[in-house]
């Protein structure tokens, strides 16, 4: 288990099973989550606004306690930004994000008075065109498109489609100028799930450097500058731990170069504050033998846990982090291969993992599930029972 994830106890993951009326079940915890909150503003810009993604995990009660605790939100749908209003976020600490938007989002973010990012020029004037319409004085932050860097310092850079590129970004400053919006800020998210310090301090002043540059040549005063997060949730066994005190010392100092005079840098994070917060509770189904493999059957699936099937893990990042609640004999163990209820070959939890001796109706617990649960699984798959979710 690595040491991000803070380890749920069994008594208190048997008493949640019982809370919850059953599994499949997701459970959050509070503590967790301020200790992840804790540890990824220790390791961020000195003095940069915390904003949490909701995308990772959108629950309600997730959202409103992690509300009490981080600066702001970045949301990627009208669902996930009335769920941040709900919770208590005031809209001028919502981030409205996403590569390409409706005229319904762009009616209602508007309306609602969170920020927009700006994405293309075709964005910045669906959204001029509607702040006209509506009589409102919306605030806009252009997403510059920043290809992710490798996971080590040598690797390759990788393309994305998200922002929109230096090049027309002159051309969208005259669309807002021209607006009741005003342009106050710049996007320059540039990847998830990095544990490298040198590699994430790199992306960081790179982002600075350039919102530097274009604050000169623009003679604009930038007064938000989200810089993204990158920090992994590593919780496969190959996935390299996060070099937590490297990104410590590496933190850059506030007014220094890039960081633009006055402007609120913004660090936003999500699988690295909600990962190490969940689990996932499962029970055993069946057990069986066939030739030489063991397998232990349970009723969560691929369905509902989408992150720790073949399709995602197992590529090379070894297995998530599975144990039995309350085992017989724990020293006693042998290589088990955890399985869905589902008709599918994918539907594969744990391959080859080192469980004791279950039984029908014990209790396995997946660590470190937090992140991109219910609402990244295809949960219709097959029609079965939605998973439950519980915060304690």
């Amino acid at each position: 288990m690595r040491n991000e994830v803070s380890p749920l106890t069994d008594r208190e993951a048997a008493l949640l099973v019982h809370r919850a009326g059953g599994t499949p079940l997701y459970v959050y915890s509070r503590q967790a989550m301020r200790e992840a909150v804790r540890r990824v503003r220790a390791a961020s810009v000195p003095d940069a606004d915390i904003y949490y993604s909701l995308k990772a995990n959108p629950h309600v009660g997730v959202a409103g306690f992690l509300s009490t605790l981080v600066d702001g939100f970045d949301v990627c749908s009208l669902a996930e930004m009335e769920t941040a209003l709900n919770a208590g976020m005031p809209p001028e600490r919502v981030l409205f994000t996403g590569p390409a938007k409706t005229h319904q989002e762009a009616v209602a973010a508007l309306a609602a008075g969170v920020a927009v990012t700006i994405e293309s020029p075709g964005q910045s004037r669906l959204f001029a065109k509607v702040a006209t319409e509506l009589g409102v004085a919306g605030r806009a932050v252009v997403r510059l498109n920043t290809p992710y860097p490798g996971k080590s310092a040598d690797a390759p850079t990788s393309p994305n489609q998200f922002g929109l590129s230096t090049e027309v970004f002159a051309e969208v400053v005259r669309i807002l100028a021209a607006s009741p919006l005003s342009l106050i800020g710049l996007h320059m998210f540039w990847g998830s799930q990095y544990s490298d310090a040198g590699v994430i301090a790199a992306a960081r002043r790179a982002a600075l450097e350039r919102a530097q540059a274009l604050s000169t040549r623009f003679g604009l005063a930038f007064e938000f500058l989200a810089i993204g997060g990158g920090i992994a949730m590593p919780w496969c066994d190959a996935d390299p731990p996060v070099d937590w005190e490297g990104l410590k010392a590496a933190g850059l100092t506030p007014g220094g170069p890039g960081i633009g005079g006055s402007a609120t840098v913004v660090c936003e994070y999500g699988r690295a504050i909600a990962g190490p917060a969940g689990s996932l509770l499962t029970t055993v189904l069946d057990t069986k033998t066939i030739g030489d493999r063991r397998y232990v059957l349970v009723d969560a699936g691929m369905n509902h846990v989408l992150i720790a099937s073949r399709l995602v893990a197992g590529a090379g990042r070894g297995e998530p982090s599975v144990r039995v609640v309350n085992p017989g004999s724990p020293d006693v163990t042998s290589r088990t291969t955890v399985t869905g209820p589902l008709c599918s070959q994918l539907d594969v939890l744990a391959e080859d993992v080192l469980l004791p001796a279950v039984a029908v109706g014990d209790t396995l617990v997946f660590s470190g599930m937090g992140a991109y649960g219910p609402t990244f699984s295809p949960g219709g798959f097959l029609s079965r029972d939605q998973v439950r979710e519980v915060v304690f």
